[in-house]
């Protein structure tokens, strides 16, 4: 999610700027938690494997 464009609607820039981009973080965190599981919950079902 790219924060350095400035949107349509100045008040979500100056939310962003006061409390930070929540939807941007969690959409890091999600990933960096997504990365660190894939191994973790490995079920050894081969992917595209819907049976």
């Amino acid at each position: 999610m790219d924060t350095t464009a400035t949107s349509a609607a100045p008040i979500y820039d100056v939310l962003i700027a006061e409390r930070g981009d929540v939807a941007a973080d969690a959409a890091r965190v999600a990933e960096q938690v997504l990365a660190e599981t894939n191994g973790t919950l490995d079920f050894g079902i081969p992917a595209g494997d819907n049976a």
